[in-house]
């Protein structure tokens, strides 16, 4: 028997996902009504499910954060990012806290239970488009991995490592003592630098590169 949870902010998505999933032998579907909050999280008991399918987008909270909010409790279910959005736009972010990758709303019942199936087993499917995008991106920055951790100074490498931590704007000028607008000014400089445009790809550049451990 494989046991779901679906946390997802529209009731007709929960119930039409119950349905759907639920029309398959040895499949249990439970759904988790709001409030969405970390501190509701915090109090709840994940480990009989064996996938958490999360919507990113639940209001005023995101379900990266509500993610690893259940990550960092040690459960032992896998989270998959169940969205409406372009999965190819969050699943670095969501290998990077530990989340079993992102499927789309879209995808037929068949697709989204082999993902499932595929994440109990500690598997993922990758995107093809994600994968080409990101052998493109090795191959770019392996041609500069000599000099390119010569064009950073200290504070842009100290600002990375901060990055790499997950912390916040405001959090890293805490940190390093220095103004956000200052983080804000250097984190666009870095990007330039390495001709990417978030966050989850700078790291990922910089710590292929040498730049930051």
């Amino acid at each position: 028997m494989i046991h779901i949870l679906v946390v997802d902010d529209h009731p007709a998505v929960r119930e039409g996902t119950k349905a759907i999933l639920e029309a398959e032998e040895g499949v249990k579907v439970d759904c988790l009504n709001p409030p969405y909050t970390e501190e509701a999280f915090e109090k709840l008991d994940f480990s009989p499910f064996d996938v958490i399918l999360m919507d990113l987008n639940l209001g005023e909270v995101n379900g990266m954060e509500l993610s690893k909010t259940i990550l960092e409790m040690k459960q032992t279910c896998k989270v998959i990012l169940y969205t409406g959005y372009d999965v190819d736009d969050y699943f670095e972010e969501a290998l990077r806290l530990g989340i079993h990758g992102a499927i789309s709303k879209t995808e037929s019942k068949q697709k989204l239970l082999t993902y499932i199936r595929l994440a109990i087993e500690g598997d993922i499917v990758v995107p093809y488009q994600f994968f080409q995008k990101l052998l493109s991106q090795n191959q770019v920055h392996a041609e500069h991995s000599e000099t390119i951790e010569e064009v950073f100074n200290e504070r842009e490498k100290a600002i990375l490592q901060e990055v790499e931590k997950g912390l916040t704007n405001q959090e890293i000028a805490d940190h390093l003592h220095l103004s956000k607008r200052s983080i804000e000014y250097s984190l666009t400089s870095i990007f330039n630098k390495l001709n990417v445009s978030s966050r989850t790809e700078a790291v990922l550049i910089a710590k292929s590169n040498g730049v930051i451990d």
